[in-house]
This record gives structure tokens, C-alpha cells and sequence, in this order.
């Protein structure tokens, strides 16, 4: 009968204690949390903690934990509603300077955590899939596009000199042309130029 020493045995529940260690952090799992960066260059700072928890008290949202973890913001919550609320709430008192999101934040105990302890990466297939949500600023795409199409308007029908005048006006383009013939010349180059506008007669 073979028979270890007791330096190989020793070794073997070293190694074993260590591996059971590391796995512990995929007992604990993750928690719904609302995760606050910077949107710029410049990195959030813990004193802008102050300004999270003061904007989360008004609103009476309770978090179970607040964390700063590499220049971000983590606030844990028990349920998705409280969540989600705080997600709208940080989002509109915070204001384009910070990048507020939905995550999950790892509940593995702090001393765990220094020891280098973290749970297992999970792919979508594991987790379930994913529900993704995407939020277009409407406004600043609208804004761009009228910015675009103002310019290339301008281009075209000056070349043909059509207009009297053309301006931006909320999220139209407003042109003024010469002659009534002008109006039906105009309208060719834009349906022929810009097929993606819709184009409304307006007699002055």
C-alpha cells in the first residue's frame, strides 16, 4: 500500500484549503447596484461622495452599501425597484459630467476581496441572457442632423442660387427662396439630394 509523507500530505491540504478559499467568492453572489463614473477625462472623487449619498437621503432611497472601488461609485440595494429609482434619480441630479448605470456589484466580504478573492466571470448563456436598454438622446441627434443637413442645404441651393434666405428653426430648416420657381427647383434638388426629408410648402 503506497503512503504519502507528511510534507505530500501537508502540501496536498494546503492546496486544497486554497482552492476551497478562492472558490467562496462564487457562494456569495452579486448584488443590484447603481454604478456612478466620471464622463469625462477627469476621475470621479470620493468627494463627490457626499453629493450621491445627499441626493439618495432626499429621495429616502436606503442603499446597503456604498463602495469606491478604482474611480467608481457603487451603491447596493436590496430590490430592482430601489434600484432602478435611484439609477433616475442619481441620473437627473447628477447631469452629463457622470455616467450612472445599472450593474451588479460583487458581495464578496472585504477580507476575502484583499486576499484577491473574486467570483467567477459568468457569459450571458450562464446569467440567464440579458436584458439591454438603450437611451438615445433624441435632441442631440436631431441637433446634429438639422447641424448637417443645414450646411449641405446651404451648399446645394446656393449653388443653383435659389434662396433669399435659410435658418435653423427648432428642428426644421427654414428656406425663403426667390420665386415661385424656385420653390418646385428647390424641392427637386432636395427630394433628388436629401431623399430623408420631408419637405412642406409655407406661403409668406
Amino acid at each position: 500500500m503506497n503512503q504519502y509523507s507528511s510534507l505530500k500530505n501537508a502540501l496536498i491540504a494546503f492546496f486544497l484549503l486554497l482552492s476551497v478559499l478562492y472558490a467562496l467568492p462564487n457562494i456569495f453572489g452579486s448584488d443590484l447596484a447603481v454604478q456612478v463614473s466620471s464622463a469625462g477625462d477627469k476621475l470621479i472623487a470620493k468627494s463627490d461622495l457626499d453629493k450621491i449619498t445627499d441626493t439618495l437621503k432626499v429621495k429616502v432611497l436606503i442603499t446597503n452599501q456604498l463602495l469606491y472601488q478604482t474611480a467608481v461609485f457603487w451603491c447596493v440595494f436590496d430590490d430592482n425597484a430601489s434600484q432602478l429609482s435611484a439609477k433616475d434619480t442619481l441620473k437627473t441630479a447628477l447631469g452629463r459630467n457622470y455616467v450612472v448605470a445599472l450593474n451588479l456589484a460583487p458581495s464578496v466580504p472585504l477580507w476575502l476581496s484583499n486576499l484577491g478573492g473574486k467570483a467567477m466571470s459568468l457569459g450571458l448563456d450562464l446569467r440567464g441572457g440579458v436584458h439591454f436598454l438603450l437611451e438615445v438622446d433624441m435632441h442631440a441627434v436631431m441637433a446634429m442632423s438639422i447641424d448637417k443637413h443645414y450646411n449641405e442645404l446651404r451648399t446645394l441651393l446656393r449653388a443653383e442660387r435659389l434662396y433669399k434666405s435659410i435658418k435653423k428653426e427648432d428642428e426644421r430648416i427654414v428656406i425663403r427662396l426667390k420665386t415661385a420657381d424656385s420653390k418646385d427647383r428647390a424641392l427637386k434638388i432636395i427630394s433628388s439630394e436629401l431623399s430623408a426629408f420631408s419637405c412642406a410648402r409655407e406661403q409668406q
